[in-house]
């Protein structure tokens, strides 16, 4: 999936990295470890980013700032009709021991209460300068010597910090390394009509699959399988009332895989094919 990797390390940890790499991937999770946190600048191509209770696009020009925690990285081609070939970005990675000793600053001390998990950076010009100079360093690896990698990654830090508006640089870098806390409910709400298997919802919801199964069925009553379909059902139900989107879509919508899986669910169900179901609210 790798196509192409360039690195800048200091203390042997990625500092500064451009990445290439094939969009024959449907999801995969972040690429950053737990207690890292990540500037990301997208230099070609385009990608969705699935957080517990979040789900985002980002485009060719987009910046991402994505603090600790556990992500999807997925490919648009799944849900919409392009043919991206590449994605290629200059990604930056905060490691809370470093970051700690560069700003002298206490991370177990909350300054900065900030409830994003990943979100959209606005590239202006002097963050565009900046990433400039990241790339020229990426392909003069040479020039990456210690006090330079010090003092680009405090640079990129602050001008982060101005973006996000924290009151100071010590409250902002805080801010990277508190996971945030999510309900089992909020999580499952917000993916219920994904495509996403329970392996891949224990994952967001930082548990094992056994611990999730059980939580799940201690809160709803009923295991995530039997729970996550009838609710995909009823929700495709209320959709075939409505003649703008097709069986397709609708199965899409509904976070099936496939029309088929579709199909034989819901004929299950309801006794009726999608289709046949259709039809007969026409008649009514």
């Amino acid at each position: 999936m790798i196509l192409e990797q360039t690195e800048i390390k200091y203390r042997g940890k990625i500092i500064f990295e451009r990445l290439v790499m094939s969009t024959k991937f449907k999801r995969v999770p972040k690429f950053f470890t737990e207690d890292e946190a990540c500037f990301l600048y997208l230099t070609k191509g385009a990608f969705h980013f699935r957080t517990p209770t979040n789900f985002l696009t980002f485009n060719e020009g987009d910046g991402m700032l994505s603090k600790c925690g556990n992500y999807f990285i997925e490919n648009v081609s799944i849900t919409e009709n392009t043919e991206h070939q590449v994605i290629s970005a200059i990604g930056a990675f905060f490691y809370p021991t470093m970051v700690k000793e560069f700003f002298q600053t206490d991370l177990s001390i909350e300054q900065f209460q900030n409830n994003f998990d990943t979100v959209k950076i606005s590239i202006e010009p002097l963050m565009k300068s900046f990433i400039d100079s990241i790339n020229y360093m990426l392909d003069n690896p040479k020039l990456a010597n210690e006090n330079l990698i010090i003092t680009k990654l405090k640079e990129l830090l602050l001008l982060l910090s101005k973006t996000e508006k924290s009151n100071s640089i010590n409250a902002f870098v805080n801010s990277l390394f508190v996971t945030n806390e999510y309900n089992l409910n909020e999580i499952i709400q917000q993916n219920l009509y994904s495509n996403l298997a329970l392996p891949e919802l224990a994952h967001l919801s930082n548990m094992s699959l056994a611990t999730f199964k059980r939580k799940f069925t201690s809160f709803y009553s009923e295991s995530p399988a039997k729970y996550i379909l009838q609710k995909k059902l009823e929700k495709s139900m209320q959709l075939l009332g409505h003649k703008s989107k097709s069986i397709s879509e609708i199965a899409y919508e509904c976070g099936f895989e496939t029309i088929s899986n579709f199909d034989k669910a819901f004929k299950k169900q309801f006794q009726k094919s999608p289709t046949d179901f259709r039809l007969s609210q026409k008649d009514k």
